[in-house]
């Protein structure tokens, strides 16, 4: 719908923003044909949306998780003494693929999803969760991070760097890294049934914001609405199956003019 499509062109700066890693330097030149693996020649590093396929999502978050598994197991298995670099910066900059791709998937998903994006949707939820489980219940990755931690006030770290590791360290901590056996395992089956319950209620809320109208014949419930707009309300009702009217949505493109328009209390209310 037309309204969806604005939403697109609006989530697309969710993505810039969380994007601000260097390509150049963690991209390879082509990890295979899916274009959300490859490097984008685009102004800003937009993602190019006009390529990419609905299909492309799932298999390339399948290789960008085995690379994110392989990342973190060369941190663990690094001979080195734990320090800064080679741990903290380590952990931090791995996963390059895998955060763009689930920016891009969450933007286009939450503006324009299809049936597509839903069972992908769905399958990753229990995936995603699982996998960023075994990177914080990892007790060797976990020892590291903490020998740095302990380590920190004689690291002449920068105001930058020793934010990072006491986020860093936090973030470990409040995700369960302390914790051990039975209390790991049960850990690991509550944040797999929070993933799938997020994401049935996140899909549910969404197909009932997608399904609601509000659906006029009486034209003076538009008050002062620009024609544009009068016209896109217009198509909405005929893609909605009505014969003549206009139709509102909840989208916001659709619904903040009618709020700021329309006459009608009730209307407005009930929106």
């Amino acid at each position: 719908m037309v309204f969806k499509k604005i939403a697109v062109v609006l989530s697309i700066t969710v993505c810039i923003a969380c994007n601000k890693k260097d390509s150049k330097e963690k991209e390879p030149q082509q990890m295979n044909t899916n274009i959300l693996l490859a490097e984008w020649n685009t102004p800003f590093g937009v993602p190019p949306f006009d390529k990419i396929k609905s299909v492309d999502y799932l298999p390339a978050f399948n290789t960008a998780l085995e690379k994110h598994t392989t990342e973190i197991k060369a941190i663990i298995e690094n001979k080195e003494a734990p320090n800064f670099k080679n741990t903290i910066q380590a952990i931090e900059t791995s996963g390059f693929h895998l955060n763009r791709i689930n920016n891009i998937f969450n933007a286009v998903k939450a503006a324009n999803t299809d049936d597509v994006l839903k069972v992908a949707d769905k399958e990753l939820a229990p995936t995603l969760a699982s996998h960023w489980d075994d990177i914080v219940l990892n007790p060797q990755l976990f020892e590291r991070v903490k020998t740095v931690y302990n380590q920190k006030e004689s690291l002449n770290l920068t105001g930058e760097d020793l934010r990072l590791l006491n986020e860093k360290y936090k973030w470990f901590v409040r995700s369960g890294a302390n914790l051990k056996g039975t209390s790991a395992d049960r850990l690991r089956e509550i944040n797999a049934k929070l993933a799938s319950l997020s994401q049935k209620f996140g899909q549910n809320l969404l197909d009932e914001t997608n399904a609601f109208e509000y659906h006029t014949t009486d034209k003076k419930d538009l008050g002062n609405l620009p024609d544009s707009l009068v016209a896109l309300s217009e198509e909405e009702a005929v893609t909605r199956g009505h014969d003549n009217g206009w139709s509102f949505t909840l989208q916001r493109p659709s619904i903040n003019p009618f709020l700021q328009s329309s006459p009608n209390r009730d209307a407005r209310k009930q929106l």
